[in-house]
């Protein structure tokens, strides 16, 4: 048999067994029986911990709710499905197609699987990839959820709790806050969520980068600290819209003095003329500071002072830590694999996929096992093992007719059925995550000026905010700002043109050749990834569909020429931006902190190190020379440094003491 043996339970088989018995309510469970079964050996304070978290665990991650009823002196505990199971809506191919198309706009990929899983079940579509690619528009936005703090202000947000932490302002300096949390939004590629700040008493507006370490769980107690609710019709959206209105933002004047700065041409209020001096606007200083600082000695803030500090301390952060970073002759125990270690993934994560999966095989009666493989991306022993465990679920320690019936007990079977299952088998609201997954792609959708199917977008909308497990106003409470094409001409010029199907003509700068030159494009579609924009085309010179970055297209004209449509522009919907790296290039080997992993897995590593170092990973990439750690290293200040070859190490520090040096003199 391929399925592991083990000496009891698991934490995903108690989980689940537990949902299962609670919610059928079959039998009454007490604290003792739940605390005995969660810890066996446990003490009497340690069951009583684990009876809490079955509370936390429940609420966060299932939207559910542990209700207590007294009987004869005794607490036994049960779970309110009144709330749980979806309502009957139709969905149309074309609303399951932006369902989908919503959830698989998430970069990260344990997210996006947990949203497509989700659209599949709301919407009673499984199959909808064949719809999603003509749904997608001329503008697709891309998310990431990679803020280490994102699910627990996101779950704040769904519970409606007050959270305590440390925020660094812009300026550098330190306050503790408490604040009940309202909304969560992306703005720009930076998340940045809001509610009342009882430091401040008043409504404030923190970005989630800025908050460190984790977030602590507040509890108001007494008259003098109560709890002040999310505002009547609040939307996170108007929130970042007015943020924009109340911090117009900033003009930085900036000198150039390397061909290396020529796409910050792309932003100058001035015009991209040839002149050396450029003024550009900017909101966020902080961010701005790491992006010249990203450039090194190639550009030098002259004003506002403040910038150029902020940028100077940037990259003598960088230097320190570069200088501070050990060899690789330091790391002998260290061994390499071609892929990062992510580890098993959570409880809660296998328990949602379980029930998931019950779902799916009761909804088709009989399912091939390969099929499950393919849809969880699992390999078909791993699949046996979790089918193991799912028929060893049920209501705990109770007889065998209160197990879920996988098979008839037959794991070698090409083939699945599960019975004995009834209420899991019942397809089931969204829940948190899956709520962030669906309704944040929507919405992020919804942020597109002018997308082009707003009216399916719309009715689509509406239909899921019926299928989110209790929670009124979820929907409002996630918000996004796009759109750099409202802010500048270049990225509208650009959709516009997309959907026009007009030749373009644009001056592309080119980072590896250091030059820039014509291009007749015929664009097909932006993709918005985070701060940076990327334009899809059809290129006639490379005679090629190509992905061009907006930053780096200094001028874009529309030709009085139209192109037709073709096969050759077909494009897909999730199209990945990839770093393209040959086998000559140079292999480096970087120090990364977990918190900026995505950048770094961007560049696609050929190995990682097989655990963590400190509070990060070694990665093994490939770049065309020495130049491009350099920028790399100063944008991610303290976060990454290069541990080998020796002499890329040592042009990363030249290359730091030249820009430092440019604020010292």
């Amino acid at each position: 048999m391929s399925t592991k043996q083990s000496t009891g339970p698991s934490k995903a088989e108690r989980l689940t067994s537990l949902i299962y018995a609670l919610a059928t309510k079959s039998r009454k469970f007490n604290a003792d029986l739940i605390g005995e079964y969660l810890v066996p050996d446990g003490s009497a304070d340690t069951r009583e911990k684990a009876l809490d978290r079955l509370k936390d665990d429940i609420r966060n991650d299932f939207g559910l709710q542990l209700i207590k009823e007294t009987i004869d002196g005794v607490p036994f505990y049960s779970i309110d499905t009144t709330d749980w199971f979806l309502p009957p809506v139709t969905f149309s191919p074309s609303e399951a197609g932006v369902v989908a198309l919503a959830a698989s706009l998430w970069k990260d990929t344990k997210l996006q699987s947990l949203g497509l899983n989700a659209a599949a079940r709301v919407t009673g579509h499984g199959d909808t990839e064949s719809n999603v690619a003509p749904l997608a528009g001329s503008l697709v936005p891309r998310l990431s959820m990679d803020e280490p703090n994102f699910r627990d202000c996101a779950l704040a947000v769904f519970n409606r709790k007050a959270v305590k932490f440390v925020y660094v302002s812009s300026q550098g300096t330190k306050t503790e806050r408490i604040v009940d949390v309202w909304g969560i939004g992306q703005r720009y590629g930076n998340w940045y969520f809001t509610g009342h700040d009882h430091t401040r008493k008043d409504s404030r507006v923190f970005r989630l980068s800025r908050v460190q370490g984790n977030f602590g769980t507040y509890r108001h107690t007494g008259a003098s600290s109560t709890y002040h609710p999310r505002p009547e019709n609040f939307q996170m959206n108007q929130v970042l819209l007015d943020f924009d209105l109340k911090h117009p933002g900033y003009v930085a004047t900036i000198m150039l003095h390397r061909d290396e700065a020529i796409p910050l041409r792309a932003q100058s209020l001035n015009g991209n003329n040839t002149s050396s001096e450029l003024q550009i606007g900017y909101s966020d200083p902080h961010s701005f500071a790491a992006e010249l600082a990203g450039y090194g000695p190639a550009v030098q803030v002259l004003a506002p002072t403040d910038l150029a500090e902020q940028v100077h301390r940037i990259l003598s952060d960088a230097k320190a830590a570069q200088i501070a970073q050990e060899t690789l002759d330091d790391y002998p125990q260290v061994k390499f694999r071609p892929n990062r270690a992510t580890g098993r993934g959570t409880t809660t994560t296998q328990v949602m996929r379980n029930i998931d999966m019950i779902q799916y095989v009761v909804a088709q009666g009989v399912v091939k096992i390969q099929e499950l493989a393919e849809r969880y991306s699992m390999s078909v022993s791993k699949i046996r093992e979790e089918l193991a465990m799912i028929m060893m679920c049920g209501v705990p320690n109770g007889q065998h007719d209160e197990l879920i019936n996988v098979n008839d007990g037959d794991l070698e079977s090409d083939t699945v059925t599960i019975s004995n299952a009834a209420l899991l088998a019942e397809p089931q609201k969204l829940a948190p995550l899956e709520a962030v997954a669906i309704l944040g792609g929507l919405n992020a959708l919804a942020s597109i000026p002018e997308f082009e199917h707003q009216e399916i977008l719309n009715s689509a909308l509406e239909k899921v905010n019926s299928a989110v497990a209790r929670f009124e106003g979820w929907n409002g409470a996630l918000g996004f700002a796009l759109s750099k094409a409202r802010e500048n001409d270049i990225p509208r010029q650009l959709v516009t043109a997309a959907k026009q199907h007009n030749v373009v003509r644009i001056d592309y700068y080119s980072a590896s050749s250091r030059t820039h030159q014509l291009r007749d494009v015929e664009p097909v579609r932006m993709i918005e990834d985070g701060s940076i924009q990327y334009l899809r085309a059809w290129c006639r010179k490379r005679e090629d569909m190509l992905t061009f970055r907006v930053d780096r297209i200094l001028s874009a004209q529309i030709l009085d020429e139209l192109y037709v449509p073709s096969a050759k522009h077909e494009d897909q919907q999730d199209v990945q931006i990839r770093y393209e790296a040959s086998s000559d290039d140079l292999e480096v080997v970087l120090y990364v902190d977990t918190e900026i992993l995505p950048i770094v897995e961007a560049f696609h590593p050929t190995s990682w190190s097989t655990g963590k170092i400190g509070r990060g990973y070694l990665a093994t990439v490939r770049f065309s020379d020495h130049q491009v750690a350099a920028p790399l290293v100063a944008r991610h200040s303290g976060k990454l440094a290069v541990v080998s070859p020796d002499a890329t190490r040592e042009q990363v520090v030249r290359w730091l003491d030249d820009a430092i040096r440019m604020y010292e003199d």
